[in-house]
C-alpha cells in the first residue's frame, strides 16, 4: 500500500508559479514531501493519470492556491484544476483533506464550489505570516514531516523557472548595488553663533550638529553673512577616518570620525534626493526614496547610452500607481560607495502610500515578474533620472560653494570569463 504523506499544490500555471515554487521550496526544507507541477502540460490528457493518482493515493493534504486566475480557471471544466479539485472532492476519510490559501484579496465567497465555505489561510497580505499559520495547521492535523528527508530546494526552483544551470564560458559583466562616491578632500569643524530659526535655515549646504559645533565639508566663508563663526578647524578626510578620537581644541575631542563621515553623507544624499524632487516613505527602520507616478515622471529613462533599453521608475498596476524606489547607506571600506537597495512603493489614486499589509502584497505579486537584469536597469534608471540625466552619469552634489560630492550614477562592476543564462519572462494575459 503507498504511504500517503504527500503535499499535494493545486494551483494556476504560469500565473502563480512563483508563488507556488516559493511555498514549495519553503516546505521541502522543512522536511515535507510536495507534489507540485509548474508547467503548464499539466492539463493535458498524458499527465492526468500521473496527477490523478498522486492526488488519490499519495497525497494527504490538498492546497488548493487561490487566486483571481485559479477562480476564472476553474470555471472551465476542461482545465487541470477543475479536474485537480473535482478530484480532491471525492477523497473520502481524511479529515480537513482540503486546505485552500489565497494570494490575492479574492474574496471567499467567490471560491470554487469544491472549496466555497472552508476556512483559507491568507498568504495575501503577508506571506511569512501565512506560511507560519499554514504550520501550525500541519502540527494540529500531525503531517507528517522527516528533517532527514529535507532537500535543497535550489535544483526545483531553477527548474521551475527554466534557469539553465550550466555556465557559459562567455565574457560577462557582474553588477553590483555598489556605486562608488569621492569625498571632498577636507573636512571641517565650525563653531558658528546660530541667532535663530531663520539664520539656520539661510544655510545653503548639510552639515552635522556636534555639541555646540558644525561639522560639514564647506569651509567658514561659505555660510551665510547672518552667521557668525567663532572658530573653525581643518582636516584631512583620508588622514582621519581611521582615527578613533582628534583633539579639535582645549573644549572638543571628535570621537570616531568615520562614522560621521557616513553620517553627514548619508544625510548629504538625503537632501539631494529631496532636492531633485523624489519622495519619501519611512519602511523597515529606513527611508526609501522614490518617484512619485506623475505624468512628468511616466516618462521611460534612456539607457541606450549603456547599451541597455528604457526603462520605467513609474507607472500603474491594475488600480494602484507603482514607483521604483531606493534606500542608500554610505559605506568606506574597502573604497567608499554607497550601498542601494531596490524597493517597489505602491500609491493610491490619490498619491498616498498604502498602509503596509497591502504594500506587501502588492509588492509580492508585482516583484514577482522581475529578473535580476529588470531590478538592475530599473535601479541604473533610477540612478540616472535623479542624477538629471547628467551625460556624465554622475551625481555631482553641492556641498559648498566650491566643493562637491560626487556618486557614480552607474554601480560598480565585475568582469567574468563565465556566467549564468537568466530565463526568459513568461508573460500571461495581464
Amino acid at each position: 500500500m503507498i504511504k500517503r504523506d504527500k503535499i499535494f499544490i493545486s494551483h494556476v500555471s504560469p500565473n502563480d508559479n512563483y508563488y507556488t515554487a516559493w511555498l514549495s521550496s519553503k516546505l521541502k526544507i522543512l522536511g515535507y514531501k510536495v507534489w507540485v507541477e509548474l508547467d503548464e502540460l499539466k492539463s493535458g490528457d498524458a499527465f492526468w493519470p500521473e496527477i490523478e493518482d498522486a492526488i488519490r493515493n499519495q497525497s494527504i493534504k490538498f492546497i488548493p492556491v487561490v487566486s483571481q486566475a485559479y477562480i476564472e480557471k476553474v470555471k472551465n471544466p476542461s482545465s487541470g484544476v477543475f479536474k485537480e479539485l473535482s478530484c480532491a472532492d471525492r477523497i473520502q476519510g481524511i479529515k480537513n483533506f482540503k486546505s485552500p490559501v489565497k494570494i490575492d484579496d479574492v474574496s471567499e465567497d467567490n471560491f470554487p464550489a469544491q472549496i466555497v465555505g472552508l476556512h483559507s489561510i491568507n498568504f495575501y497580505n503577508n506571506w511569512q505570516n501565512g506560511l507560519e499559520k499554514l504550520l501550525e495547521s500541519f502540527e494540529k492535523e500531525k503531517i507528517i514531516r522527516n528533517e532527514a528527508d529535507a532537500e535543497n530546494p535550489l535544483p526545483f526552483w531553477l527548474d521551475a523557472f527554466k534557469v539553465n544551470q550550466t555556465l557559459n564560458e562567455k565574457e560577462e559583466t557582474i553588477y553590483t548595488n555598489w556605486f562608488p562616491f569621492y569625498l571632498p578632500t577636507k573636512l571641517y569643524i565650525h563653531k558658528p553663533v546660530i541667532q535663530n530659526k531663520i539664520d539656520q535655515q539661510d544655510i545653503l549646504y548639510p552639515y552635522l550638529e556636534y555639541s555646540d559645533r558644525h561639522i560639514c565639508f564647506f569651509p567658514s566663508k561659505d555660510y551665510p553673512e547672518n552667521v557668525q563663526c567663532l572658530s573653525s578647524y581643518e582636516f584631512d578626510i583620508e588622514a582621519i577616518w581611521d582615527k578613533q578620537v582628534i583633539p579639535v581644541d582645549d573644549f572638543l575631542a571628535f570621537n570616531e570620525p568615520r562614522k560621521k563621515i557616513v553620517e553627514l553623507v548619508n544625510k548629504t544624499l538625503s537632501e539631494y534626493f529631496f532636492q531633485q524632487g523624489v519622495k519619501k516613505h519611512e519602511q523597515a527602520n529606513e527611508t526609501v526614496f522614490y518617484f512619485p507616478a506623475t505624468l512628468d515622471n511616466k516618462k521611460r529613462v534612456s539607457l541606450k547610452s549603456i547599451g541597455k533599453t528604457n526603462v520605467a521608475v513609474t507607472g500603474k498596476n491594475k488600480e494602484v500607481f507603482w514607483s521604483f524606489g531606493i534606500s542608500s547607506y554610505a559605506i568606506l571600506y574597502p573604497f567608499p560607495y554607497l550601498k542601494i537597495s531596490s524597493h517597489i512603493i505602491f500609491e493610491s489614486s490619490g498619491f498616498q502610500p498604502l498602509e503596509q499589509d497591502d504594500m506587501f502584497g502588492y509588492r509580492r505579486q508585482f516583484g514577482s515578474t522581475w529578473f535580476n537584469r529588470d531590478w538592475l536597469d530599473t535601479l541604473i534608471g533610477m540612478m540616472l533620472k535623479i542624477s538629471g540625466m547628467n551625460p556624465e552619469k554622475k551625481l555631482i552634489i553641492l556641498v559648498g560653494k566650491d566643493v562637491s560630492l560626487i556618486v557614480d550614477a552607474l554601480p560598480y562592476s565585475l568582469q567574468t570569463n563565465f556566467g549564468y543564462d537568466e530565463p526568459e519572462k513568461v508573460l500571461n494575459d495581464d
